[in-house]
């Protein structure tokens, strides 16, 4: 049983993962919600006047990602969470002793979930935008081009980070609802502060997720002030890693 390494462990979280009916739900529902946002997007400008351009077609289209970011979220929480209030922690750390092994494996299944579950609902969501104004006179806008392909990608990059956030603050607070609202307020807290300094509040808002999101990331061209949308998914992915290990270092000194 001590022998048990990452491998090992990495095996056990997929099989836990894909058991959990909240799994599923939630994946299904980020997929969902995007897609319905990007038909609902595009339903909305086919009458529309001036006409739309394929940018605001597809920057509205992946808004999407406002809620999916906390389903996902919610999922990396519940990962963690969830051993905790059914007292199964105890076996996986019997099983698996080195509690940052449990935690990376916890970290890497999880986020290769999310990430690709991230994918499919940004594409979801570009889908059904497209879809939705075909036979208008608003013109497409094609993956073939970097600018809408990026946005695309780095939409579901942001997702699978916010999983990974998830992840950390599950490991940190170990409470299910509890560590849900931090997420929330994390997600939505820090824009509501910075919207408080208008103008002026652009240097720290590039920081802020929730931003970056909307105004880097998940559309065709990033604001004047803030990052670049690579920039800011790097960032994201930064923030993921340094929840998780802070999350580390507590579970490695706290009791099961």
């Amino acid at each position: 049983m001590n022998g048990y390494g990452f491998r090992h462990a990495a095996r056990m979280e997929r099989i836990k993962l894909g058991s959990l009916r909240s799994t599923w739900w939630l994946a299904i529902a980020a997929v969902a919600a995007m897609a319905a946002t990007g038909a609902g997007v595009g339903l909305g400008y086919r009458s529309h006047t001036p006409v739309a351009t394929a940018a605001q077609i597809l920057n509205n289209s992946l808004g999407g990602a406002i809620l999916a970011q906390l389903l996902l979220g919610a999922l990396g929480v519940l990962a963690v969470t969830g051993e905790y209030g059914s007292g199964m922690i105890r076996s996986t750390f019997a099983a698996v002793p080195r509690r940052r092994t449990v935690l990376l494996a916890k970290a890497a299944v999880c986020g290769g979930a999310a990430l690709a579950v991230g994918l499919v609902a940004s594409l979801a969501a570009y889908l059904g935008g497209q879809l939705a104004i075909r036979g208008t006179a608003i013109p497409a806008a094609h993956l073939g081009d970097p600018a809408i392909l990026r946005a695309v990608v780095l939409t579901g990059v942001y997702l699978g980070a916010t999983a990974l956030i998830g992840v950390g603050i599950g490991t940190i607070v170990r409470h299910s609802g509890a560590a849900i609202g931090t997420l929330f307020a994390l997600t939505f807290v820090p824009m509501i502060v910075v919207g408080l300094f208008g103008e002026s509040g652009i240097q720290v808002g590039r920081f802020v997720p929730l931003l970056m999101l909307l105004n880097s990331i998940a559309v065709t061209a990033p604001i004047p002030g803030l990052f670049s949308g690579w920039i800011s998914a790097l960032l994201m992915c930064g923030y993921a890693a340094v929840v998780i290990l802070f999350g580390g270092v507590l579970l490695r000194h706290r009791d099961a």
